[in-house]
Formats: C-alpha cells, sequence, structure tokens
C-alpha cells in the first residue's frame, strides 16, 4: 500500500509539473497565423486560425481539444480569421476577442463576428491597449495594441495596424505576439511602451514583411527567438530577406512554420534553481502540402544563422542571390 501512494503521488507530481508550464504553438497552417496556448492553470487560447479550417481542425483533433476557452482575432483578414469560422463549428468556445475594425472589402470578418454572437455562452470582448487580460492566473497577458474603436477600412496598411498585439509573461519570459503590426505600429507601440515590450520571445509581424520587424523595435524587444509564421514558397515572397537579416543582426534565432509547427514551451518556477525559466522549441514536421506558387524568396531550415556564424550567413545570402 505504501508503495502504490508513494507511486500515485510521483505520478501526480510529474502530471501537475507538466500540467503548469506554459506551452504556445505556432500552428503549420501554411500562409496564415494560428497560434494556440495551453496556460499552466489548464485553459486554452487560439489566436488566429490560418486562411482554412482545414489545418487548425486537424491540429485540434490530433490535440483531443473539445473546448476553448479564448479566441482571438487580430485583425479582419482572411489568412487570420477563416479558419476561425471551422472553430466555432467544431469546439465550444467561452470567449471571444476582437478588434472593432470593419475591413469593407471582406464579409467573412463580419460572421465570424455572428458565429461568436450565437455561440451559447460566449462573451464578446473587445479589449483597449494597456489592458491585462484575465486568462491564467500566473500569466501576465497584456494588451499592447488593439483598435477598440469602430473604424472602418479598405486599406491593407491600416488593417494590418489595428492588429491585436499581445504579449505573455510567465517565469521570466516575454512571448510577443504581434500579428500583422507593420513598422508604424511598431514605431506607435514604441513612444507608449518603454520597458514593458522586451521580450525574449517574439512572433514576428506580418510574415516576416520587410515593411515590419523595424531595427528600432528590435533594439527594444531584443528577442532571442523569433517565429516566422509562412507558408512555403509563397506569392508574396515572405520572408523577406530585409527582416531576415535584421532578426540575424539582432541576435535572434529564426524559425520557421514552413518546417513544421513551431512548440515552445516554458516550464515552471523551479525553487531550487532561481531564475527565468529555460524556454526550449520544438518543431513537429509540416503537415502542409507545397502552394502551387514559384519560388519568391529565399527557404530557410527551422533555425536559421546565428549572427555570428559568418560562414553560414554568407552561404545563405549568396544562395538567395541566386
Amino acid at each position: 500500500m505504501r508503495n502504490f501512494l508513494a507511486c500515485f503521488t510521483l505520478v501526480l507530481f510529474s502530471s501537475s509539473s507538466l500540467w503548469a508550464q506554459l506551452k504556445v504553438s505556432f500552428v503549420d497552417v501554411g500562409q496564415g497565423d494560428a497560434i494556440f496556448i495551453e496556460f499552466p492553470g489548464g485553459k486554452t487560447a487560439l489566436i488566429d486560425g490560418g486562411n482554412s479550417g482545414v489545418l487548425i481542425d486537424n491540429f485540434l483533433k490530433a490535440k483531443g481539444v473539445t473546448k476553448i476557452d479564448y479566441v482571438a482575432l487580430t485583425h479582419p483578414h482572411s489568412d487570420h480569421y477563416r479558419g476561425l469560422k471551422k472553430v466555432f463549428e467544431n469546439y465550444e468556445v467561452d470567449h471571444y476577442y476582437d478588434t472593432r475594425a470593419e475591413n469593407v472589402d471582406a464579409a467573412g470578418d463580419n460572421n465570424l463576428r455572428d458565429l461568436a454572437e450565437q455561440e451559447p455562452g460566449c462573451t464578446t470582448h473587445y479589449p483597449k491597449p494597456g489592458d491585462i487580460l484575465n486568462w491564467d492566473p500566473k500569466v501576465t497577458v497584456k494588451v499592447f495594441n488593439a483598435c477598440w474603436q469602430t473604424v472602418q477600412m479598405h486599406d491593407n496598411d491600416e488593417t494590418n495596424n489595428c492588429s491585436l498585439v499581445i504579449r505573455l509573461y510567465y517565469n521570466g519570459n516575454g512571448v510577443l505576439l504581434t500579428g500583422d503590426a507593420n513598422s508604424e505600429l511598431e514605431a506607435e507601440m514604441l513612444s507608449h511602451f518603454k520597458s514593458g515590450l522586451q521580450s525574449n520571445i517574439l512572433k514576428v509581424g506580418h510574415h516576416g514583411s520587410r515593411t515590419s520587424t523595424s531595427d528600432a523595435f528590435l533594439a527594444r524587444v531584443r528577442p532571442d527567438h523569433a517565429i516566422i509564421s509562412v507558408g512555403a514558397t509563397n506569392k508574396y515572397g515572405h520572408p523577406h530577406i530585409e527582416a531576415i537579416n535584421r532578426l540575424t543582426n539582432a541576435g535572434a534565432r529564426i524559425y520557421l512554420t514552413t518546417a513544421g509547427t513551431q512548440i515552445l514551451t516554458i516550464p515552471p518556477p523551479d525553487k531550487s534553481a532561481p531564475g527565468p525559466g529555460i524556454p526550449t522549441v520544438t518543431t513537429e514536421p509540416s503537415v502542409t502540402a507545397a502552394p502551387k506558387f514559384v519560388p519568391l524568396a529565399l527557404t530557410l531550415p527551422a533555425a536559421a544563422p546565428q549572427a555570428g556564424d559568418l560562414v553560414s550567413l554568407d552561404q545563405l545570402l549568396d544562395t538567395v542571390a541566386k
């Protein structure tokens, strides 16, 4: 009996320790964004759903998910909102977070808002910059940007700059999720938020576009790890070499979802080893088929060379030049 109790206690301790980690999956949904978050307290969040419901649905089913506590749309572009329709159809959702940005050239974002309204027991929220979201008692979830007042727009850049930008902070680690924020919005956030933007993990804005991830922004954020959600050989040429160069010069290690879903794990605090937890990034093999586009940009491995790795970096630049 004593041995049984000892084994049971060990299993319970191991299970609770695993439960206490923060796990963020940057899901391979091709050219688009979808970020699934598993909080230490057991609740879950999904930020964006990619361009198609199939891939995010497959991901969630494989994890055995039936309910998502928090679903958020960063901004009303189809490569972010289309997959969320399938989520509302197939899963129970308790809370929906949105901006009041109205993309007049798209109807899908309004359909998504209707689905949230029709979801039994689901509450819709429109957060403001500076808000702290009560998603987990041990994780600080802060909003750095959101168009919380109604605004109509045609221009893609304006819509991108209405992106919901949030930062997760847990066990000494900051995870900054930037949607499709461009450099203009980055500059605005720099002027309003000082050291609070510093994050050792950065979800790179706008799929690694040259119009995002400025040097000034990187100097303030200081990322050690940079994840780019992007489709292989996409028609936009993402990620652009200018953004890759800036990230590399900033010393960030780069991960692409073209290699598969990038899984960030931050361990729980350890009293025997005080200080920030050491994050790890692992890769699930890609499940997306190659798009029918002619390659327009560089192809990188899951992790790009470090800034100090000059030989590898030169080889990479030579490859791009060809």
